[in-house]
């Protein structure tokens, strides 16, 4: 999936967008992905990641 983080799996989440009027229609909140050269499996590959992630640490970034 493109809208997918590569680490956590977070996708996109449906909810509503409320205006003024309180009119009510779908929008979607999708996660902040960046493109990231990170180490896996010893090697530097390209991938697809939430911030929260990269903030975590849960990936490490390649030189």
């Amino acid at each position: 999936m493109a809208d997918s983080c590569a680490v956590c799996g977070k996708t996109k989440v449906i909810g509503n967008q409320i205006s003024h009027s309180h009119r009510v229609s779908k929008r979607a909140f999708k996660p902040n992905l960046q493109n990231v050269r990170a180490v896996v499996g010893g090697q530097a590959k390209k991938l697809r990641v939430c911030t929260r992630c990269i903030r975590s640490g849960w990936v490490q970034k390649a030189l």
